[in-house]
């Protein structure tokens, strides 16, 4: 077969090898993918390498749509489900012309049909399908096409066209409208499991529907078009349809759960519902059933930490705490945990709120604090069923934290989670709770406080030098940083422009050695407990913070903001 115009162009500019180019076009008229598409698949060239030498080939301008102001009112005159069906995005008015960016310069009858449906002169660019879509994104919002086609047919005024949609104020309800809203909920939560987001939130206020994604332990705003808070309750509705609850119900806090799968991936999202003055206020966490297969090596824990988690999960009895705020991968951990012990000469049982993943070989349980089956009540029954190993999801009042102690005494292994700042607060919190500390310091085995930071986008890394007073801070030297390369994220699309992609746990392991236990046994403060803890050669949540930033793993800032609630002086 001839080489085209095209793929001479291609092989002269380095993009594809010439003796691999007819099997790549073999492939791609195999499974009717355009070659260009099937280059960047097999990686030859990165997207924006393939499309600057498709804009050499078509002696056009290349350029990156993310990176250009456009104006509001150009983004009002062009609907967004006109943009997205041509796919491409309005850069500026140039004089009597419009500039816009487009990924497919070959198409000969696509600028045409914009040019017709526009009329108006239009002067082409070429950017990257990803830029295009991205910076669609950006500025009409997520799903803004569905919205309009909403809006559209909930106005239903034939004599409208297109380029006259206002933004509908008020609530249209759920109403003829439910074939667009799935369309809408589908794109939201699909958009939020390619860019590995834990929390999809919805929050309706009085002039406005945000939508914000956690993505890595931060927050991000997702665009949405303004004329979607009109349709917060039809939203609403939709979500609790899929997570079976009741969707006459808006006055009470409402829980349900929703499965999903996406190519190989299976998903538990864990819906929760609350009421508010502006509607109800969605939450959406989604839980990836594959890390419930990672181990504690896969979580980033350093060497030293694994030989002592080795050691506590070789203990017969006693109990075994991990402490954290909310999303600090505690259960993650506690789940690997129980991996490695989950053998057929042991039984093991679980209590949690909620289970979040099924783990096979292992009885779990779900506590339903409706008809009065709590922690405490499962723990009674659960010694009732000769378990080796036992995990209470949480700590969270005397009564749990007595039966799990006693648990412990009459040789069970014990694995929970409590709520303090640090490993050595846990004494100070049982007690609190009103144990005695002499059963604290003959049962406990150790407690490890968790937290989990951003690592540096591998993608955009590049070197950098902290500021002297942020590696103060952090406790390096100015011999010791002349040594380090520092690294940190430029920001790229990989990783959304924020630098940091992907977490790792970071750990502070208290055991109970017998100094420790004296301690707890007088009821000493957790700044005395975790000075002696460090003289023992206890390893704090900044020293391991440290050992990641001098690894290039991650930077000193996002060090600092995470253990920020852990900077304390020692008593």
């Amino acid at each position: 077969m001839a080489i085209s115009a095209l793929e001479e162009h291609l092989v002269r500019n380095r993009i594809v090898p010439e003796n691999k180019l007819p099997h790549v076009r073999a492939e791609a008229d195999k499974n009717g993918v355009p070659l260009l598409e099937l280059i960047e698949q097999s990686g030859f060239a990165t997207s924006e390498e393939l499309y600057r030498s498709l804009a050499d080939f078509c002696e056009m301008r290349f350029v990156r749509p993310s990176e250009m102001a456009v104006e509001p009112q150009l983004v009002e005159e062009i609907p967004a489900r006109f943009a997205t069906h041509y796919k491409f995005v309005p850069l500026e008015l140039q004089d009597d012309a419009l500039l816009i960016a487009i990924s497919d310069p070959l198409n000969t009858h696509l600028i045409d049909d914009i040019r017709l449906v526009l009329k108006r002169r239009v002067v082409a660019v070429v950017a990257t399908p990803g830029e295009i879509t991205r910076r669609t994104k950006q500025l009409y919002g997520l799903g803004a096409d569905t919205v309009e086609r909403i809006v559209s047919d909930s106005a239903g005024t034939a004599g409208e066209t297109a380029l006259d949609m206002a933004p509908v104020a008020e609530d249209l309800g759920d109403e003829t409208i439910d074939a667009s809203i799935i369309k809408f909920v589908n794109e939201v939560l699909l958009e939020a499991i390619q860019t590995g987001a834990t929390d999809v939130h919805i929050e309706p206020f009085e002039d406005e529907l945000r939508v914000r994604y956690r993505i890595d332990g931060v927050l991000h705003a997702v665009p949405t078009p303004p004329s979607i808070r009109g349709f917060r309750s039809a939203i609403v509705s939709r979500v609790k349809v899929m997570a079976n609850l009741n969707i006459a119900e808006k006055r009470l806090p409402q829980d349900g759960k929703i499965q999903a799968s996406l190519a190989d991936g299976k998903y538990d999202l864990r819906v929760s519902v609350l009421p508010t003055p502006y509607g109800e206020t969605l939450n959406i966490r989604i839980l990836t059933r594959s890390s419930v297969f990672m181990s504690l090596e896969d979580l980033g824990f350093l060497p030293d930490d694994l030989v002592q988690m080795n050691r506590f999960l070789a203990k017969p009895h006693g109990i075994i705490l991990l402490t954290g705020p909310t999303g600090s991968g505690k259960t993650t951990t506690l789940y690997a945990s129980l991996s490695k012990l989950n053998l057929l000469d042991r039984k093991t049982l679980t209590i949690e709120d909620p289970i979040e993943y099924q783990l096979h070989g292992i009885t779990q349980m779900q506590v339903l604090p409706k008809i009065g089956f709590d922690f405490a009540m499962g723990l009674r029954s659960m010694l009732r069923h000769d378990p080796d190993i036992m995990m209470v999801g949480e700590i969270r009042d005397y009564e749990t934290a007595e039966m799990s102690i006693r648990a412990s005494l009459t040789g069970h292994l014990v694995f929970s989670t409590l709520h303090t700042n640090d490993a050595a607060g846990t004494v100070t919190r049982l007690i609190d709770m009103g144990v005695e500390p002499f059963l604290i310091a003959s049962t406990m085995i150790a407690s490890i406080a968790q937290r989990l930071i951003r690592k540096v986008c591998e993608n955009c890394a590049e070197p950098f030098s902290p500021s002297p007073e942020a590696l103060k801070e952090l406790g390096i030297g100015a011999a010791e940083a002349k040594e380090v390369i520092f690294r940190q994220g430029k920001g790229c699309d990989v990783c959304r422009q924020t630098g940091y992609k992907g977490r790792l746990a970071i750990c502070e392991i208290l055991p109970f050695t017998q100094p420790i236990k004296e301690l707890a046994m007088r009821g000493a403060s957790s700044g005395e407990i975790k000075r002696k803890g460090c003289e023992l050669g206890m390893a704090t949540l900044r020293d391991a913070g440290r050992v990641r930033v001098l690894s290039g793993l991650t930077t000193v800032e996002e060090v600092l903001r995470v253990t920020a609630d852990t900077d304390v002086v020692f008593e």
